[in-house]
């Protein structure tokens, strides 16, 4: 992993979240206090943010397919 670092903020997210965010990038896990900035490799940035969009496209596909019910 390379040692290129970014700061990252990751929401709070809802009330009975953890409090934090797992990641795990080629065996490196990682516990990302929500409500907080973060220092973090590139490489768990980049899976973070992967991750996020991946959420948002599921999320956007149950809605489309609960109005078409």
């Amino acid at each position: 992993m390379s040692e290129n670092r970014v700061e990252i903020f990751v929401p709070k997210g809802y009330t009975g979240d953890e409090p934090n965010v797992f990641v795990s990038v080629n065996g490196v896990n990682y516990l990302l206090p929500r409500g907080k900035k973060s220092l973090v490799p590139a490489e768990v940035a980049r899976e973070l943010a992967r991750s996020q969009a991946a959420q948002e496209a599921l999320d956007k596909r149950i809605e489309k397919l609960l109005e078409e019910q």
